[in-house]
């Protein structure tokens, strides 16, 4: 039977507005472009405090709804049984934004809404939405600290091989916590020809933390979290070879760059150079690749389309977003996974074969600044 998975960076979506940028600098790169341009939010002078609310709101509401609309054609280009999202506020959020922009598509309805409150101090969520032919159930690992990782030798083991995740766990004094968001667990059961339970799928939703500050000086914390998660499918499916699990979300991590540089060819186009990571040169998403563990599916399209997010200041296509398989899962794959990229915008270098979704501009409005990912697998 058919099992169409997804998963999806929406970034940023939010019912409500911060406000906390007219005195947090790290909250103001946030903030619509337009009120960073024109705003005066950082002087301290809470005189102008409602003046910058009217104009966040102004802002936002604008730039927003062209970019959910964009965001929905991106859902309904994926048509994926279950998805697993990132970067979502609450789940009344994701119940506003399905009726207002997916439900006007067409698309098959989605009566399951999934979002558990995680570590996040922006409020941004991991969850996920599935159609009723998929029921779904889940639970979250926000709570999990580093005294359960290290109770079992297999725990111990994966700090003892990725020695920067040890020291990213010794670093961790005030909040001892290890995801900066969660690792949602979802399970859906698969039925066979006959109509009983057949397969059950396992799937987790993660949104690693991110390369802010620097990807070396972060890489230990993503370690981390891979190894947290591969903890918890090890000790989930011990003695289980066959066992059909997923990791899937946004891993903020890559095994490869695909640099666009400023020389251009005989053809006019940008020269691409793509860089495979040294064997020696480690990834926040090792632990879960490693030793053939996990087998990352989008592997199976050659090196040049393995990008799923485009980082404009450096000219890097590299891929952020996984979904990562278990070998017998990965065994089910149907097809070619696909990454959707009609959402990006047009300072996508070299993409002038995309077609895009009406509206795209140049920076914004925008699908997100992540693609869609999806896989199709046929379980038996």
């Amino acid at each position: 039977m058919r099992l169409r998975l997804a998963t999806f960076n929406i970034e940023n979506l939010f019912t409500r507005f911060d406000f906390s940028a007219f005195t947090n600098s790290r909250s103001a790169k946030y903030l619509p472009p337009i009120v960073q341009f024109l705003g005066d939010f950082s002087d301290g002078d809470f005189t102008k405090f409602e003046a910058f609310k009217r104009q966040l709101e102004t802002a936002a509401i604008s730039q927003d709804d062209d970019r959910r609309q964009h965001t929905a054609l991106a859902f309904a280009e994926a048509d994926a049984d279950i998805y697993a999202l990132q970067e979502v506020d609450s789940a009344d959020a994701l119940t506003r934004f399905m009726n207002a922009y997916v439900k006007k598509i067409g698309v098959d309805k989605y009566d399951q809404i999934i979002v558990q409150e995680g570590n996040d101090f922006r409020g941004i969520d991991v969850g996920a939405i599935a159609r009723d032919i998929r029921p779904v159930y889940s639970r979250s690992h926000a709570t999990i600290t580093g005294g359960w990782l290290k109770k079992t030798d297999s725990g111990k083991a994966l700090l003892a091989a990725y020695p920067e995740a040890a020291k990213a766990l010794k670093n961790k004094i005030k909040r001892n916590r290890i995801f900066r968001r969660d690792c949602l667990e979802l399970e859906t059961r698969i039925k066979n020809s006959s109509g009983s339970i057949d397969k059950t799928v396992s799937i987790f939703v993660c949104h690693f933390k991110s390369m802010s500050g620097g990807r070396a000086k972060s890489l230990g914390v993503r370690q981390l979290e891979a190894s947290t998660v591969r903890e918890i499918i090890t000790r989930k499916f011990t003695g289980q070879p066959d066992a059909l699990w997923a990791v899937m979300g946004d891993l903020n991590d890559y095994r490869q760059t695909i640099t666009i540089r400023k020389t251009k060819d005989a053809n006019g186009d940008f020269i691409e150079k793509i860089d495979v990571l040294a064997a020696n040169e480690p990834s926040g998403v090792d632990p879960l690749l490693d030793d053939g563990f996990g087998i990352n599916t989008l592997n199976a399209l050659p090196p040049e389309e393995r990008w799923t997010h485009y980082y404009a200041a450096q000219r890097h296509k590299t891929q952020l977003d996984y979904i990562i398989a278990s070998p017998a899962l990965a065994a089910m794959v149907s097809g070619t996974p696909r990454v959707i990229r009609s959402g990006m915008p047009f300072r996508l270098l070299n993409s002038d074969d995309i077609k895009r979704y009406p509206r795209i501009g140049w920076d914004r409005p925008k699908a997100s600044d992540h693609c869609p990912l999806v896989v199709e697998f046929d379980i038996r």
